[in-house]
């Protein structure tokens, strides 16, 4: 790795995406404040979970951070997550993502979710949303399902499928050092569960289950936005807020969303908090 400068919080900057080293030779990139993508260094290889929604060049970024050959994952179809896979040549993603990630990836879509962003309260404006939503590129797809593992050498990623924020969800557990990257499944934010492409309440519940289940085998989670990393007390929450919800309590939190088809609910329960509709229940 170069030798750049690093503050007490291990916090520096390349080509204005933000970098923090978060765990030992794990690296989380803030895209201008939209998103996170992880670069997770071994001894042989490197693995970018995520590549934001392509806004600046993530691959230079990655190419300057090591010299290593690097594999590229991402953990869901959404666009803020994959919209930088055209900055590569290969990506890994959820085999029951990939028609959606190949459908999205032309200039309409590209520019009408780019022109989204601008509302965004995080977007910090040190990148071109209107010349970097013309940036369309091929690329070539392969597939991963649940037990896949991903080697570096001195580590190993292992992919946990995990339906809920959508069908397509993944997570990407170390369990050597005990990291769970979570992608969208779990942040400290409301987990969205509301559209076409996301999983019933109840496939979400049983993916939480899942992660519970395997507690002794991580202590940090890396989510896909804001707050990093947070503890595992959140999939406890996070359990009882969906069950709550499931058990059909909380139908009268209204979330105020002008845009949404359909009137949608919020629920929180601890450090935990849910964003649905009665058609996700």
């Amino acid at each position: 790795m170069s030798d750049f400068y690093k503050d007490n919080m291990n916090l520096y900057q390349i080509n204005g995406f933000d970098i923090q080293e978060v765990a030992k030779d794990v690296y989380a990139i803030d895209e201008f404040g939209i998103d996170i993508m992880y670069l997770v260094i071994g001894t042989k290889k490197a693995l970018l979970i995520d590549t934001g929604i392509g806004l600046g060049d993530i691959r230079a970024v990655v190419e300057t951070m090591t010299d290593l050959p690097y594999v590229v994952v991402n953990t869901h179809h959404h666009y803020d997550h994959a919209g930088g896979n055209g900055h590569f040549d290969c990506v890994y993603a959820p085999e029951n993502a990939i028609s959606v990630i190949k459908s999205q990836n032309n200039v309409k879509q590209r520019q009408e979710f780019f022109e989204e962003q601008k509302a965004r309260m995080e977007y910090n404006h040190m990148a071109s949303l209107t010349y970097d939503a013309k940036f369309v590129k091929q690329y070539n797809l392969k597939g991963i399902r649940e037990g896949d593992r991903f080697l570096l050498g001195n580590r190993e990623l292992e992919v946990i499928e995990t339906p809920g924020h959508t069908k397509d969800s993944i997570c990407l557990l170390d369990s050597e050092n005990r990291i769970l990257f979570s992608a969208d499944t779990i942040v400290s934010t409301p987990t969205l569960i509301f559209d076409s492409y996301s999983d019933t309440m109840e496939n979400y519940l049983l993916s939480l289950k899942k992660l519970r289940d395997r507690r002794d085998e991580y202590e940090l989670i890396f989510p896909g936005h804001y707050l990093r990393p947070i503890g595992e007390l959140y999939i406890d929450h996070m359990i009882k807020c969906v069950e709550e919800v499931l058990n059909g309590h909380l139908l009268d939190h209204i979330h105020e969303n002008k845009s949404a088809e359909k009137t949608e609910y919020i629920h929180r329960y601890g450090l935990a908090s849910v964003l649905y509709n009665k058609g996700r229940i």
